[in-house]
């Protein structure tokens, strides 16, 4: 009688054999208990076939058997490592067939552009301005409410006009308060101008995200103060697109802070 040839794994072969196995077998167990149980979510209906999938796929290979789901599953991978192979090959060549003379141009005008829109709004400085590779922008957007051009031939008109424009901010419902008097106007940090402020960046450029914060805690230490807000414009487009009419009325006061947390991606940095 002859024995039929046996399966061999060598120690290392083993070790990953029994992991997947086990891997298999608790997601099996765990699917088959809530469906046993009635406590099967949508979520999870999805994610643990998945899984199931992939640890049959890694065991069928270790045991050299060619299932029709994973062939399947190489050719889809094969096709998406094609397809990525040919995009990479197809932005080569669009790179390549783009002139660099006048970049320097475009990308000063399109920072120009930013910067112009945050001062005339009110805020002023923007600062650390880079172009990324993927063809992102991203900068700090400071808070420079006291700023007054002491190279003016308009000093008078000038602080006139800046007077006049913190009371419009504030009429627009932005929380300011007021170190040494009148003469320092900071913008609080707090839910109503983070709502505000991710509604008037992203009314302006709809691609854009804010990521991080800092702020500054006031001497007295009753609030903290934005210092500056980092964003990230993921199309440049946004950037030479039309914008708002009436500069001053960017905000949509209907916004509440909760409904703004999904475009309010980032972390938050306190610094005394």
């Amino acid at each position: 009688m002859n024995q039929e040839a046996k399966v061999i794994f060598n120690p290392d072969e083993k070790e990953v054999a029994q992991k997947t196995l086990k891997d298999l077998y608790f997601a099996a167990k765990q699917l088959h208990d809530w469906i046993t149980e009635d406590n099967l979510t949508q979520e999870m209906a999805g994610i643990l076939p998945t899984l199931i999938e992939g640890h049959f796929t890694d065991i069928s290979k270790q045991l050299n058997y060619e299932s029709v789901l994973t062939k399947e599953k190489e050719e889809r991978h094969q096709k998406i490592r094609e397809a990525n192979t040919r995009i990479r090959e197809l932005e080569k060549q669009l790179g390549e067939s783009k002139p660099v003379d006048g970049l320097k141009e475009q990308l000063r005008f399109l920072a120009s552009t930013v910067s112009d829109w945050w001062n005339k709004y009110g805020f002023h400085h923007v600062t650390d301005e880079n172009f990324t590779e993927y063809g992102h922008y991203t900068a700090k957007f400071c808070f420079m409410l006291d700023h007054i051009s002491m190279l003016s031939d308009t000093p008078v008109t000038d602080k006139r006009t800046w007077r006049e424009r913190i009371q419009q901010l504030i009429e627009e419902g932005w929380n300011i308060t007021f170190v040494d008097g009148k003469r320092s106007p900071q913008l609080i940090d707090n839910d109503n101008n983070r709502s505000k402020l991710v509604t008037l960046i992203h009314s302006r450029f709809p691609s854009a995200k804010i990521i991080r914060t800092r702020n500054w805690r006031t001497d007295d230490e009753m609030v903290f103060t934005f210092r500056d807000i980092e964003v990230y414009i993921y199309d440049l487009h946004d950037i030479t697109g039309k914008a708002v009419e009436n500069d001053t009325e960017w905000i949509n006061k209907d916004k509440t802070w909760e409904e703004c947390n999904e475009t309010w991606t980032g972390e938050n940095t306190e610094e005394g």
